[in-house]
């Protein structure tokens, strides 16, 4: 930035400065104003008691994550551990006109820090149960349906909704559970995801199906959209803002209710976090046959959202008239992804009518608008060398890979790409389904690879619900399924193979042993699957052998990135676990993180995550060694892939 530009944006911030500065100085509580990097620009004596420094605020918080959902949201839930004493408190976003500041403020008091979290468990509950309506009104349908159908014997068990929308929303109430669980943490709050926007949202129609036939509404969708269009962002809360708008238009909203999902991205200048993330605009336009809404539930939405109301109309007719649960789960959801929503009356024609006109009016119209970042696509994945047939053993095959570590999923990807295969990776098992479930995609898949420890749905039920073969389930798809983990013992095996797995592989696996192995399986060949060699005894950081051959496969460059990315996932488990303890998810992440160290050759910190591993398998606790072992082996493994050169 110019010198000029520098002073007359310190010109500008100096008096927000100031005034910031007196009310933080008088404040009880600890409170320090910070800018994203963690560098502390004020802090009161409360705060630098507690040592509220850059080194601290880095090492106990996800920062960068923690002030992009406090800028979209304005401010977001955060808990600072000191010695034995918890302190809840919050970041709030602080615009300083053309910049901008983050202000962690703790509570004073033990009645005070039991009030903010009883405040937050209240409104997570009221959202849970709101999320779960849906879901189990779903079932209910979906129940009665096949009961009705049954007693007049016209079951068609070639349709396949029922169990579809059956099955959807079971995931749905399992993501909701698992939301409970993730805001009880700590850190208060769940880690944002990736997640592809138009598959959400045509889940969500097919959960509510059984409840629009049940009242003879017909859904439509149309996207616009790129169809590998993924993007990273708090998953829970597009559900539930989607999922909120879904149903009350099927439930009120008429005889027929079309939805268009349109994705575009926004031009390098409009990003706001200086991140260089390409970001996405997202638009929701939902259209009903409803009549419109009338005065008082537009009085109670426009509450409940902060929109202004030009015409209240009649006074709400209840005693109750906060905004509904409904409502106010859509308005959180809405400040949560820092998103807007536009209400029109919809004229004949199906278009918005003029505020003021006065055209039939035949239902509304939502439009719903944000913003979120594109997740890392597979451009760091090295690009695929040329090789000749002899070289490409996996040509012209198709593989779905399901893998929920994403240092694993690239470096998968990049091998199978390799050897010649079209590669299609997947973070989980309902995504995997849901591609099956669409038939473009299940002709031209050939063998399903899985890890078999995944979050929501394990890659042995995976397996299972794909052999199954109902002829009532969406999924028709009837391939080969091979699995995938760190740790194959024999109960694994035996439970895989009875799953319907046609083999399990063991992480570390070679590139050219998992190709082959893939194609001989693929070409109905004798399968010699060899164990893997004992790896050399994990005194150095790198196993020789593993880094050897990915310097020959992608390069000095790309193999640093690799391991950078290994490393990250394992320092990331190590944090939440200093910092939260062992929690629900903690085995798996633990498991992800050794099998993609791994695969990248990172044997001394693969060998402490198995450590911490069997200790969680059996005392569900890790003492402290274990702790710094594998802290030391972060430190020295980094230091060696900083060293690495041709």
């Amino acid at each position: 930035m110019p010198q000029g530009n520098r002073k007359d944006l310190a010109d500008s911030v100096r008096p927000i400065l100031q005034a910031l500065a007196r009310v933080i100085v008088t404040d009880r509580r600890a409170v320090a104003l910070a800018n994203q990097k963690g560098e502390i620009l004020l802090a009161n004596v409360s705060a630098q008691r507690l040592n509220i420094a850059q080194s601290e605020v880095l090492s106990r918080f996800n920062w960068p994550d923690l002030c992009g959902r406090a800028r979209r949201a304005g401010s977001i839930a955060a808990t600072w551990q000191e010695g034995d004493q918890t302190f809840d408190g919050e970041v709030v976003h602080v615009p300083l006109g053309r910049a901008e500041g983050f202000m962690l403020r703790l509570s004073e008091s033990d009645q005070e820090s039991t009030w903010l979290r009883n405040r937050a468990r209240s409104a997570t509950l009221m959202r849970v149960a709101h999320d779960l309506r849906t879901p189990i009104q779903s079932l209910l349908a979906a129940s009665d349906s096949l009961m009705r159908q049954q007693g007049d014997r016209q079951v068609d068990r070639g349709d396949g909704g029922i169990r579809r929308a059956a099955e959807l929303a079971l995931d749905h109430i399992s993501n909701v559970l698992a939301v409970i669980r993730g805001e009880q943490n700590l850190k208060g709050g769940q880690p944002d995801e990736d997640f592809r926007i138009a598959e959400e949202v045509t889940s969500l129609i097919a959960m509510v199906q059984p409840i629009a036939n049940a009242r003879a509404t017909e859904v439509s969708l149309t996207v616009d959209a790129p169809k590998d269009l993924t993007l990273h962002g708090p998953i829970r809360f597009v559900r539930a803002l989607c999922q909120n708008l879904i149903d009350n238009s099927v439930n009120h909203g008429g005889g027929r209710v079309d939805l268009h999902l349109s994705c575009t991205p926004l031009g390098s200048a409009l990003v706001a976090d200086e991140t260089g993330d390409e970001i996405w605009r997202i638009r929701l336009e939902l259209m009903d046959e409803g009549g419109g809404l009338p005065p008082a539930q537009r009085a109670r939405l426009a509450e409940a959202l902060g929109l202004p109301v030009d015409d209240p109309g009649p006074q709400i007719a209840t005693t109750d008239k906060r905004p509904s649960a409904g409502l106010n789960v859509l308005a959180h959801a809405l400040r949560q992804l820092g998103g807007r929503i536009e209400i029109a009356d919809r004229g004949r024609d199906g278009a918005a009518l003029e505020p003021g006109s006065d055209g039939r009016v035949i239902g509304t119209l939502f439009t719903v608008t944000f913003s979120l970042p594109r997740a890392e696509t597979r451009s760091s994945v090295a690009a695929v060398p040329d090789r000749s047939p002899g070289q490409s053993p996996l040509a012209g095959r198709t593989i779905l890979l399901v893998e929920d570590s994403p240092s694993s999923r690239d470096w998968l990807t990049h091998v199978l790409q390799v050897a010649g295969a079209e590669a299609l990776p997947v973070g989980s098992g309902p995504e995997a389904l849901a591609l099956l479930s669409r038939h473009d995609i299940a002709a031209r898949v050939d063998l399903v690879l899985t890890d078999v420890t995944l979050p929501r749905m394990n890659g042995i039920e995976l397996a299972t619900r794909l052999r199954a073969g109902d002829p009532a389930s969406a999924v028709t798809w009837s391939g080969k399924v091979v699995g995938l983990t760190a740790h194959a013992d024999d109960r694994i095996r035996t439970a895989c193979l009875q799953a319907g797995m046609v083999c399990v592989l063991e992480k570390p696996i070679q590139p050219n042993t998992l190709s082959r192995t893939l194609a001989s399986i693929l070409d109905g060949t004798p399968l010699k699957v060899a164990a893997p060699a004992a790896p050399p005894a994990a005194k150095v950081a790198l196993n020789p052998t593993v880094a050897a051959d990915l310097f020959e496969q992608i390069g000095v460059d790309r193999t640093r990135t690799f391991m950078q990315r290994a490393l990250s996932e394992a320092r990331s488990v190590l944090d939440d676990l200093l910092a939260e303890g062992v929690g629900p998810d903690t085995g798996r992440r633990l498991h992800a993180a050794t099998g993609a160290s791994g695969l990248t050759g990172l044997q001394l910190v693969e060998k402490r995550l198995r450590d911490i591993e069997l200790s969680v398998n059996s005392t569900h606790a890790v003492p402290e060694v274990l702790c710094d072992a594998l802290a030391a082996a972060l430190n020295e493994t980094h230091q060696m892939i900083e060293a690495l050169s041709e």
